[in-house]
C-alpha cells in the first residue's frame, strides 16, 4: 500500500502534492555558471514521472570563493531566467522546486578559480585535503550576503523554496563542526556560537524573501569523522537552528566518507533510518528521509510508522525518472530499481562529465533522448532474433518489443542473465542482479518468446527467416597464461570450482572481479593473498565502493600486495615481481585464481555473414563487440532498438 505517500503535506507555506522528494545533487549540465536546457529537460523528467518535490538544480553557489563548473553560480543575476525555465517546466506537471544553496568550504579545490578556498579555520578537508584560508570576519559578512541574494534570486525566478546545506559537504557544516570549527571569536568555541553563522545566514535570507517563503536546511546528522560531532551533538544543534525553519532534510556522514553519504550495494535499503526517525522526534517541522530508498511501498511504510513526513529519493528518481508516476498507476513492475553501483551517477559525474544512470541510458540525455511514451512504434514491425540473454540482448528486447518489433531470444544457459549471474555469487554483489531482474519485470509484461537452453549456430539462423539479428552473445574471461594445475579462472572460482585452503588472487581485472573473488574465498575460509599491479585494490570501480571491500578483505586478514604482478606458479609457489623495484619475492598457496581481463564473442556474427545473410541485418551489441562495464551493454541495446524503429 501506498496511500500515504500520495497525499499532500505542506513545507511552510506551500503545499507539495505527494510525499516524494528528488533530491539536491551535481548533474553537471551547467555551462559558464548557469544553468542549461539540459537541466530544467533533467528536472521535467522527474516531474512529469510524479514526484512531488525537486530540490535542485545541482547545488547553487553562493559566493565566488566556492567556484566549481559543477555547480550554478546563484549569485549571478543571470541565473534568474533559467531558474524561471526550470520552474515553468516543472510546475506544468505540478511539481513543486526548492534551490538548495550552497557554499564548498574547504571541502572543495581552488583549482577552479585558481585562488584559496575559505573555512572557518585553517583546517584541512580529510576530502580534498587542500589547506583553506581562515575566514575573517569580513569574509563571513561577504557569505552570508551571498546566500541572501541567492536566496532573492531563487524567489525571483519563481521557485517555490530554498533548502540549506550544511550537509556533508559545505561551509555552513564546517561551521558547526568542532573539528573543523576551532575559532574562539563569537563563531566558535560553543554550540551555540557554531551555530550562529547558519542562524545568521536565515535572518539575511528572511529579509531577501520575507516569512513565507519556505527555507529548510540539509544537515549531517553525525560526521562520522575522527574528531567530527556525532548525532548526540547534532541534537544540540537541532534544538538551536532559527525557529522560522520550515523543514529539515536529513543526511549522514562527510564528503570524505561519501561510501556512506551515498552508499553503495554493501549498505542495506533505509541504512540511515535511525538518524532521521530520531531527529523527528526531536522537531515539531517536517523531515525528509534519505538514505538508499528505492522501493516506495516501504517508502509508505517510513510514513506510517511516523519516521519522516517525505521520502527523498535521489539515485532513484535518477535510475527511473517515472517511478512514482508507475507505482501510482499500479505498474510496480515497470519500475527499474536503483541498485546502488553509484557507476553512472557519481562515477559519471567525474567520468562522463554528468550524471546518469547504467540502467537507464535517457538518464542524464534527456535533450538527446526522447522518452519511449513519445517515440510512435515502428513503422515497419520486424521479426528480430536475439542470440543472447544478457543484458544488452534483454534492454533490446524490452524496448523492440515496446515499439512494436516481434521479438525473440535465444538463450543457450538455462536462465536469462549473462554474466551478471557469475557476479552475483559474491554476497556483498547480490543486488548488481536487479538489473537484470528489473529487465526481466519488464520483458515479462511485453509479448517477448524466449527460448532458454537453446544453442544458436550461425546455420540455424540462415535457414531461417528474419528480418533482423541482433547477436548479444557477451564476452569470456581470458584463459590465464600462467602454467600449473592449480591455476584458475575467477568466473569458474564463481561458478563452483574448487581450490585449496591458500589462496592467491592475481587481479588482472581491477574493476569488481577481482575483490570480488577474493571476498567470494574468505566468504568459503580461504587463507587469500590479494595481488595487484595497482595502488589499491578494485582500482577501476566507482570510488565509493572501494572502502566496503577494503574492510572485508582487512577484517579477514587478506595480505594485499600492491604494485605486483604474478609471472609463475609452480609447485604450490607464486613468483611475484614488484613492477617498479623489479624485486622478486614468493608466496606459498595451494591454488591461484586470475581475474583477467575479458575477450568478445565475436565469431557468431561472422559466421552468420558466412552463411549469406545481408550484413545489413545482423547486428552486434554489448560486450560481443568489445567487452566494457554492463552500461555500455544496456545503453547498446536500446539504442539499437529505437534505431530500428525509425
Amino acid at each position: 500500500m501506498t496511500d500515504m505517500l500520495f497525499t499532500p503535506r505542506r513545507i511552510g507555506s506551500v503545499t507539495v502534492p505527494n510525499r516524494t522528494v528528488f533530491l539536491a545533487h551535481e548533474t553537471g549540465f551547467a555551462e559558464d555558471g548557469l544553468p542549461t536546457e539540459r537541466d530544467a529537460a533533467y528536472y521535467e523528467a522527474r516531474a512529469r514521472g510524479g514526484v512531488g518535490l525537486i530540490i535542485g538544480p545541482s547545488s547553487m553557489l553562493v559566493h565566488p570563493s566556492a567556484s566549481n563548473p559543477m555547480y550554478a553560480a546563484g549569485y549571478d543575476p543571470d541565473v534568474v531566467p533559467r531558474l524561471e525555465e526550470i520552474g515553468a517546466a516543472c510546475h506544468e506537471h505540478g511539481t513543486k522546486v526548492f534551490a538548495q544553496l550552497q557554499h564548498t568550504g574547504g571541502e572543495d579545490s581552488g583549482e577552479h578559480a585558481m585562488r584559496e578556498t575559505w573555512a572557518p579555520s585553517a583546517v584541512p578537508s580529510e576530502f580534498g585535503y587542500e589547506m583553506p584560508k581562515r575566514m575573517e570576519l569580513e569574509d563571513i559578512e561577504e557569505i552570508k550576503l551571498g546566500f541572501a541574494k541567492t536566496a532573492e534570486h531563487v524567489k525571483e525566478g519563481g521557485l517555490d523554496g530554498i533548502e540549506l546545506k550544511a550537509g556533508h559537504d559545505g561551509i555552513l557544516r564546517q561551521f558547526l563542526s568542532p573539528k573543523y570549527n576551532t575559532r574562539s571569536d563569537k563563531y566558535g568555541g560553543s554550540i551555540d556560537n557554531r551555530v550562529r553563522l547558519v542562524n545568521e545566514v536565515v535572518e539575511a535570507i528572511r529579509d531577501r524573501v520575507g516569512d513565507d517563503f519556505p527555507v529548510g536546511i540539509r544537515l549531517t546528522l553525525d560526521e562520522m569523522e575522527e574528531g567530527g560531532y556525532d548525532y548526540d551533538y547534532a541534537v544540540e544543534v537541532l534544538r538551536r537552528l532559527h525557529p522560522s525553519l520550515d523543514f529539515l532534510d536529513s543526511d549522514i556522514a562527510t564528503i570524505s566518507k561519501l561510501h556512506i553519504t551515498d552508499a553503495p550495494m554493501h549498505a542495506p535499503l533505509g541504512y540511515s533510518s535511525e538518524y532521521y526517525g530520531a531527529a523527528r522526534e526531536v522537531l515539531d517541522i517536517p523531515v525528509i528521509a534519505a538514505g538508499r530508498i528505492n522501493d516506495l511501498t516501504k517508502a509508505n511504510d517510513v510514513l506510517e510508522e511516523g519516521r519522516a513526513d517525505f521520502i527523498g529519493m535521489c539515485r532513484q528518481l535518477i535510475c527511473d525518472a517515472d517511478t512514482v508516476r508507475k507505482v501510482r498507476r499500479g505498474e510496480d513492475e515497470e519500475v527499474t530499481h536503483c541498485i546502488a553501483c553509484n557507476q553512472n551517477c557519481l562515477g559519471g559525474i567525474h567520468t562522463n562529465g554528468h550524471v546518469g544512470c547504467i540502467q537507464t541510458p535517457r538518464s542524464g540525455r534527456e535533450t538527446k533522448i526522447p522518452h519511449v511514451e513519445d517515440v510512435d512504434d515502428a513503422p515497419a514491425p520486424r521479426r528480430v532474433l536475439v542470440v543472447g540473454g544478457g543484458p544488452a540482448g534483454l534492454s533490446f528486447a524490452v524496448t523492440a518489443a515496446e515499439l512494436g518489433h516481434d521479438v525473440t531470444i535465444r538463450e543457450r544457459e538455462s536462465e536469462l542473465g549473462g554474466q551478471s549471474n557469475i557476479a552475483t555469487q559474491v554476497d556483498s554483489r547480490r543486488e548488481f542482479g536487479d538489473a537484470v531482474r528489473n529487465l526481466l519485470n519488464q520483458l515479462g509484461n511485453r509479448d517477448v518468446t524466449v527460448e532458454t537452453d537453446t544453442e544458436v549456430t550461425a546455420a540455424d539462423v540462415a535457414a531461417e527467416s528474419w528480418d533482423e539479428i541482433v547477436v548479444a552473445t557477451g564476452a569470456t574471461e581470458k584463459q590465464p597464461d600462467l602454467a600449473g594445475s592449480d591455476v584458475h579462472r575467477s568466473w569458474d572460482v564463481l561458478q563452483g570450482e574448487s581450490v585449496g585452503d591458500s589462496v592467491v588472487v592475481f587481479d588482472n581485472n581491477k574493476h569488481a572481479a577481482g575483490v570480488g573473488v577474493a571476498e567470494y574465498l574468505v566468504d568459503a575460509d580461504r587463507d587469500v593473498t590479494f595481488v595487484t599491479t595497482s595502488y589499491h585494490p578494485g582500482d577501476q570501480l566507482e570510488g565509493t565502493n572501494v572502502p566496503p571491500f577494503l574492510e572485508t578483505l582487512y577484517e579477514n586478514d587478506v595480505d594485499i600486495v600492491t604494485h605486483t604482478t604474478v609471472i609463475g606458479f609452480e609447485d604450490n609457489v607464486a613468483q611475484l615481481l614488484n613492477v617498479y623495484s623489479e624485486e622478486m619475492t614468493t608466496v606459498e598457496a595451494d591454488s591461484l585464481v586470475v581475474a583477467a581481463r575479458r575477450e568478445a564473442r565475436t565469431g557468431l556474427a561472422e559466421s552468420i555473414r558466412e552463411q549469406g545473410v545481408d550484413g545489413d541485418a545482423v547486428h552486434r551489441i554489448g560486450d560481443c563487440v568489445a567487452p566494457r562495464l554492463i552500461d555500455k551493454a544496456i545503453y547498446d541495446g536500446e539504442m539499437l532498438a529505437r534505431e530500428l524503429s525509425v
